[in-house]
């Protein structure tokens, strides 16, 4: 209810600054700063989140006159792991998702240098299989549709040019792990990511 509540608190003043914006295309695309650094693929694996790499690209709209703004973008992203199993071949385990995040923006300055910041909810639908296999046996379910919160600040060159970084947080874990003898194990996805955004402005 909670979130709820925050979310319609959130477009509402996005709703009466979308009456007279400007409206601005984008495409955008950055990655997803974790490590990649793992020996073999197996549940337990899966769960470590500084195990996972990724990036995503898409269309954005961005409306605003001076302060404040509002940003939207439709974005496909994939992240996955690589490693090898007992056998010496390598594997990979790989997530993808269409993310939509709506953001409140304030903007700072002139159009030749603007110092952004935005927050705002982010809805995730996950593209692939919602239950995966590893080579120990266990299993993964992932949620089909997951939501998080993302706070960021960057800056706009020439009116053109954005460059970010952005917090995203889950507002729950995004899947379960089940073992072999159907005992609940630990929830995974409750992690927070930094990614690094690039924006062109036309």
């Amino acid at each position: 209810m909670r979130k709820i509540r925050f979310i319609l608190c959130l477009m509402l003043p996005m709703f009466f600054l979308s009456v007279s914006a400007q409206p601005r295309f984008n495409v955008r695309g950055g990655l997803s700063l974790t490590n990649n650094d793992i020996s073999r693929i197996t549940a337990e694996s899966v769960q470590e989140k500084e195990n996972y790499s990724g990036y995503f690209i898409g269309p954005a709209l961005t409306m605003g006159n001076g302060l404040l703004g509002l940003d939207v973008a439709l974005l496909y992203q994939q992240t996955k792991m690589k490693g090898y199993d007992e056998l010496g071949q390598e594997q990979t385990y790989k997530q993808e998702f269409l993310e939509i995040p709506l953001s409140l923006r304030l903007n700072i300055g002139l159009p030749k240098l603007c110092v952004i910041g935005q927050f705002g909810p982010q809805w995730n639908v996950n593209l692939g299989d919602v239950r995966t296999y590893f080579e120990d046996g266990q299993e993964i379910k992932s949620d089909k549709f997951i939501t998080t919160g993302n706070i960021g600040a960057g800056v706009r060159l020439f009116d053109k040019v954005e460059a970010m970084l952005n917090f995203n947080v889950p507002w729950k874990v995004i899947a379960d792990n089940t073992d072999d003898f159907k005992k609940m194990g630990d929830q995974i996805g409750d992690y927070k990511t930094i990614q690094f955004i690039i924006s062109w402005r036309f």
